[in-house]
């Protein structure tokens, strides 16, 4: 019987590529991979074809589809994720009169983080400084809000929009008589380090 074979993917190639685009040494993959350096070296060399067990054991430490790692391609991520009411995580603060409802779905992009906040009558909510280069976006959905952040300071009426520094200290006051809601994005700029995380901001 007559086959015909193609060349088989070049899986070290790609896993030399990836490691390196994540700026790991061959120490590093080693460690977090409990393959051995010296594998790993004749893997990308080409000069040993890896097990499904060792290429599995690889993505997984690169955080990666083991697809990557055979194909070489990347698909793009689905941003696509549901999150129902009672998963949402809550932050309720001592006052009673503030809280923050997480809208932030996983697999949204690093550095961004979109909140629900409740504040009941006369309530000021006042946050230190956030990382370096956060800034705050928000829309008021119900009430009568006074947002400040350094030395400006705003009202705003339901549907109004504002944007401000949240790397120093910044409050938002409920100047009505009934509670206020508001609509919250922190976004924190994405600092140089491994993966490209994003040091997050803390309410």
């Amino acid at each position: 019987m007559n086959r015909t074979f193609t060349e088989p993917p070049p899986v070290g190639e790609n896993l030399k590529r990836e490691r390196l685009a994540q700026r790991l040494s061959l120490g590093d993959l080693s460690r977090a991979s409990g393959i051995s350096k010296a594998m790993l070296s004749q893997i990308e060399s080409g000069r040993v074809n890896p097990t499904l067990v060792i290429l599995w054991k690889a993505a997984q430490a690169l955080d990666l589809d083991i697809s990557v790692l055979v194909s070489g391609e990347r698909k793009a991520p689905e941003y696509f994720h549901r999150l129902a009411a009672e998963e949402q995580a809550r932050i309720d603060y001592e006052n009673g009169g503030t809280r923050f409802r997480l809208l932030t779905a996983p697999g949204m992009p690093d550095g961004m983080e979109m909140y629900h906040v409740t504040l009941a009558p006369g309530v000021c909510h006042v946050s230190e400084a956030h990382a370096d280069g956060c800034r705050e976006y928000v829309m008021v959905i119900r009430g009568r809000v006074k947002f400040a952040s350094g030395e400006n300071s705003a009202v705003l009426e339901t549907g109004d929009f504002l944007c401000y520094r949240g790397d120093q200290t910044h409050s938002m006051e409920n100047m009505g008589e009934t509670a206020a809601e508001v609509h919250m994005t922190d976004v924190t700029a994405v600092l140089p380090h491994r993966g490209g995380a994003a040091v997050k901001s803390a309410r």
